[in-house]
């Protein structure tokens, strides 16, 4: 009898812990921080791209950055400030001899991850130090968590700005099915990449 209660509290409190998790998922990935100019804008890809394009564009409009680095598509461009009008070099995308594309990593690293190994390359190459990292807002908080075991943060600022363009609730109750999707599959991926990442270097 006594076994029997103390597996139902151990039960009920399993499932406390549960509900609770699950009611927090959202919020959790909704990581933003404060950000000031930059070497760089690293522009990430998704679905909802134009979103996350626009809120680039704002900050290359606020002059917050020299460059935009667009690692998915293998695109770095020069920002310049004419008589107060912006405007992009041509693609200077390019990596020194010698240096391991991230075409030839393995097939089973996560997108964000080599998006994120290709945005270091560049940044090293052009000497960069500081960067505003830009996605969606579910997307945030494995952006950061990649970034840190990738960059030495020591040695470099580094700030995240989901889009604002695009919606993603906070509280459980206003998501869609939709968004559940979302948030599930950020937790596998996040997960995946603490599978896999210590056997990455």
């Amino acid at each position: 009898m006594i076994k029997i209660n103390k597996l139902l509290v151990v039960g009920i409190l399993l499932l406390v812990l549960l509900v609770g998790f699950v009611l927090y998922s959202p919020r959790f990935l909704l990581y933003s921080s404060e950000y000031k100019k930059a070497n760089a804008i690293i522009l990430f890809l998704g679905p909802d791209f134009k979103a996350r394009q626009k809120e680039a564009n704002r900050l290359i409009n606020d002059g917050m950055a020299d460059y935009l680095i667009i690692p998915a598509y293998h695109k770095t461009y020069r920002i310049y400030d004419k008589e107060t009008m912006k405007y992009l070099s041509p693609n200077l995308y390019s990596f020194k001899s010698g240096q391991k594309n991230i075409a030839s990593s393995p097939s089973f690293y996560e997108d964000t991850h080599l998006e994120i190994i290709d945005a270091q390359k560049v940044m090293s190459i052009y000497g960069l130090k500081s960067a505003i990292l830009v996605s969606s807002p579910y997307h945030m908080r494995r952006i950061k968590l990649i970034v840190m075991k990738v960059f030495d943060t020591n040695k470099g600022d580094f700030y995240f700005v989901p889009t604002s363009y695009e919606k993603a609730p906070a509280n459980c109750w206003e998501l869609s099915l939709a968004d559940w999707k979302k948030v599930r599959n950020e937790y596998g991926k996040i997960l995946w990449f603490f599978l896999y990442f210590p056997w990455s270097r």
